[in-house]
């Protein structure tokens, strides 16, 4: 540890974290055995969490303990003083730098994408995606990686709601049962594929972005030529990689807890 730290302090901070990750409440004694505190150090320092409102007592006769609201109250915070747009045009930057392709993010808006945000590499594909334009979820790699974090009868309904899978390009994927493949493949690597899907001549890996309830609120994306990264699995595996990690950190930015994008139960 170094010298600059209290340890005091980081031992708090120790304490709402394990109990932020337990499912149940947790005793004094739980908490002291799990973190290696001393049970009389333990003792001061929940209770001062608990008189400062960070931490609540879920059942006093067996002194087990919970997050408190003050937590909750600070973390909204956190959320209003950093914009979504300013926080996520940042990290597309990034991205676009590290991958020397153009980026993308939409929103999710009556099962259709609305694109919010691109940047774009000076060596990478220009798209006529424009910011404010929408596109159709099932045949793009952004609507794709959030459909794939829906149960297979939601994303049913949602494609009889909006035509079901028509062919926008001669690549298009109109099987329903290969779709489906598709999705749960997606949902096994991390991040889904648009292989000239809707552009004849586009390539696009995409990852879901989560908000702080854990629903998928958006999705972001990397664009290349097909013909610049056909038969490259090792640079599609990377890309995905780095599209993934980074649609988990935007994620987790804004108030996500969860540590994966996509849930075993979808698979």
């Amino acid at each position: 540890m170094s010298e600059k730290i209290n340890r005091s302090v980081a031992r708090a901070l120790d304490m709402l974290e394990l109990v932020a990750a337990s499912k149940n409440e947790l005793t004094i004694t739980e908490i002291s055995k799990q973190l290696g505190i001393p049970k009389s150090t333990t003792f001061d320092i929940l209770y001062t969490l608990l008189d400062k409102g960070y931490l609540e007592q879920a059942n006093e006769k067996q002194k087990s303990f919970k997050l408190g609201v003050k937590l909750f109250q600070t973390g909204a915070c956190y959320l209003e003083q950093t914009p979504f747009h300013n926080v996520a045009h940042a990290m597309l930057e990034k991205l676009a730098e590290i991958a020397g392709e153009t980026v993308f993010l939409a929103l999710l808006n009556n099962d259709e994408l609305v694109y919010f945000d691109k940047v774009e590499s000076p060596n990478s594909v220009r798209t006529s995606a424009r910011i404010g334009s929408n596109n159709p979820l099932y045949c793009t790699g952004l609507g794709k990686a959030i459909l794939a974090t829906l149960p297979d009868d939601e994303v049913k309904t949602i494609l009889a709601r909006t035509g079901g899978l028509q062919a926008i390009t001669p690549y298009t994927v109109t099987d329903e049962a290969k779709f489906f493949a598709i999705l749960n493949q997606a949902r096994q690597q991390g991040y889904a594929v648009d292989d000239r899907e809707h552009n004849a001549e586009v390539f696009c890996l995409a990852a879901p972005v989560y908000n702080f309830r854990g629903k998928v609120y958006a999705a972001i994306s990397v664009a290349s030529l097909f013909n610049k990264i056909n038969q490259q699995p090792e640079k599609i595996a990377a890309l995905g990689q780095m599209i993934s990690d980074t649609a988990l950190e935007l994620s987790q930015r804004i108030g996500y807890r969860g540590q994966q994008l996509y849930s075993d139960f979808r698979q």
